[in-house]
């Protein structure tokens, strides 16, 4: 199944972007129903401003749009494992700030349980530990940035979800074939909404730093396949280090489809 994929020119207000990109793939009310507990996931990889993590300003808009519909918002993340503790990554990004500021409870997965699931489907990432947390919530939502990966070639919304799982499961993942894994890795969660910032990007290096470029644009999706095709598709005409083959044939990308992930 392929999803759409909404793609505007930012236009200088973030609220209003989050919002067209929301109404074009049937406005909130087609993701959040009155009263369901919302999980956003935005990218806390490090202590360091957007691009290397989600802008302040997207995620206060998406919290805003949620609460249109339910009070029962949370952010939650964990950061990068050469970025810990996550409350130093959330306090140097301004995250913190902003859950105050707004009222909203900001969840770091570290300090909470994680639960072993399993999945017959996936031929290398064969269980693997996510938080308990993820299980209360109705509606999750991720809001990744537009990023090459040292180490994984790309860091979009398919491998938002290492957030989810504890060190040393990624640390594994990380020895063996990383980026294979990360697509089985979706096998394990569902966001509904995805909303990927590219409005600035890394096209060399990253997670936390690279040679940036502002293609000014913004994506939403239901699905992290469409999305994350479209958005390599970008970062190919940025000449984006590592990209040298088809957007559909990125493995985590061709992992994640062979897979039957939208």
């Amino acid at each position: 199944m392929h999803e759409t994929v909404e793609k505007l020119t930012a236009g200088g207000d973030v609220s209003s972007d989050v919002r067209e990109l929301v109404r074009r793939l049937g406005g909130i009310e087609s993701f959040v129903q009155p009263g369901e507990r919302v999980l956003v996931k935005p990218a806390c990889n490090s202590p360091f401003g957007f691009p290397a993590t989600t802008d302040l300003e997207v995620i206060r808009a998406v919290v805003e749009l949620i609460r249109t519909r339910t009070t029962n918002v949370t952010v939650g993340d964990s950061s990068g494992f050469i970025n810990k503790p996550t409350r130093d990554a959330f306090d140097g990004m301004g995250l913190t700030g902003l859950a105050r500021e707004m009222d909203f409870p900001l969840v770091d997965f570290d300090e909470h349980d994680w639960v072993l699931r399993s999945d017959s489907r996936a031929a290398r990432l064969k269980e693997v530990h996510v938080t308990s947390r993820l299980d209360e919530f109705d509606r999750v939502i991720f809001l990744p940035t537009l990023r090459t990966h040292a180490w994984a070639r790309i860091t979009l919304s398919l491998k938002i979800g290492m957030g989810l799982i504890p060190v040393a499961d990624r640390k594994q993942m990380h020895r063996t074939a990383l980026e294979e894994m990360i697509g089985e890795l979706n096998l394990y969660f569902r966001p509904d909404l995805i909303i990927l910032d590219g409005r600035k990007c890394f096209v060399s290096g990253g997670p936390d730093r690279g040679e940036e470029r502002a293609p000014g644009v913004m994506l939403a999706s239901r699905g992290r396949v469409a999305i994350d095709t479209e958005a390599v598709r970008l970062l190919k005409q940025l000449k984006a280090d590592g990209l040298d083959m088809p957007a559909e044939d990125v493995p985590m990308i061709r992992v994640a489809r062979e897979l039957g992930l939208p």
